[in-house]
């Protein structure tokens, strides 16, 4: 009787397997499916989370989501690897992965050099022209912001120069961003019309002249980007970085430190040890207060013309006294 390879088959459902990470015992759906002849139940021997845990740890380095591929036996497509992380947490994104590769083979590729040109690019701000999802909704935003009769070169046009307005001209208001926007559309228009030969475009530039002066985007009105114009600006920039000044930190460094030290220390000492004294000030500050109020009250600062008194005192008794006027009466 012939013998018979003994075939291992595939875990039901509802088995259970027993991370060969972790040592727990979950069930099947808790592992990453393979087609790998390494592991012949069809799952590979790690649970998803102890996966995870690892991506986390390798900050998800398409490097190592490369050698997780291989020991899968599954191909590692960067776009798609992108597209599913926009689409499912973190902790999900490789089971999905490897479900929607599980019958496609493993290719070998540079990936680590890949990733760093990703980074480079990202450090760069160009990371969503790379990214087809994140590229899509990049200019669907930017349609819904200037119109959908530009295709995507011109919008990338329009972008850079408005924010390149807002970089270096003071933008304040609803008004002045709709000038803005404005001069960017018939700065367009004028450099497509350059291209295309057209001759024709003096209104154009007359008109991008008048734009330009009415919003103020002229060389004078160029607002410092780059430099501190005071120091509250450097100092708020310094707060925002967290920035703590060491050198005040309590410690005495000269004499004029030791002086004012020994004079607070004085102050302290005769203000607490004298019985008598600290009720003298207390009583002090109390009545300098007062007086402070009454001078506010009265208005004594102010500057009066003692011969409008005089002359006012005079008209009262020449209108009280009038003989004539008695006269007349009887």
């Amino acid at each position: 009787m012939p013998l018979e390879p003994k075939i291992p088959k595939k875990p039901h459902a509802f088995s259970t397997k027993k991370c060969a990470k972790c040592g727990g015992v979950f069930g099947v759906d808790s592992f990453s499916p393979t087609h790998s002849i390494f592991y012949p139940d069809g799952y590979l021997p790690i649970c998803n989370d102890c996966i995870y845990s690892w991506l986390e740890e390798k900050e998800f380095n398409w490097a190592a989501v490369d050698k997780l591929c291989q020991w899968a036996g599954i191909p590692f497509i960067v776009k798609e690897w992108e597209r599913l992380s926009t689409q499912n947490t973190p902790e999900n994104l490789f089971p999905v992965y490897a479900q929607v590769f599980i019958s496609q083979d493993y290719e070998s590729i540079g990936w680590d050099d890949y990733y760093k040109q990703y980074k480079k690019l990202k450090e760069v701000g160009l990371i969503e022209e790379e990214i087809p999802l994140v590229r899509e909704e990049k200019y669907a935003k930017l349609r819904q912001k200037w119109g959908g009769n530009y295709n995507d070169e011109e919008l990338s046009y329009l972008e850079d120069l408005y924010k390149g307005l807002l970089i270096s001209q003071n933008v304040n208001g609803a008004l002045q961003v709709d000038q803005a926007k404005k001069i960017c559309k018939l700065s367009l228009e004028i450099d497509s019309r350059i291209r295309a030969g057209d001759k024709d475009v003096d209104k154009l530039l007359s008109s991008y002249d008048k734009l330009v002066k009415t919003a103020e985007f002229t060389p004078k009105n160029t607002k410092n980007a780059t430099d501190f114009d005071s120091i509250a600006e450097l100092g708020y920039w310094l707060e925002k970085r967290g920035f703590v000044n060491k050198f005040y930190d309590g410690v005495t460094r000269d004499i004029i430190d030791e002086t004012l030290k020994n004079i607070q220390n004085y102050n302290r000492r005769l203000y607490i040890n004298e019985g008598g004294i600290g009720e003298e000030i207390t009583e002090r500050i109390k009545a300098l207060k007062n007086v402070q109020e009454m001078e506010d009250y009265y208005d004594t600062q102010k500057e009066y013309n003692l011969e409008d008194y005089d002359n006012e005192g005079y008209e009262v008794e020449d209108t009280e006294f009038n003989p004539m006027g008695d006269d007349e009466d009887e």
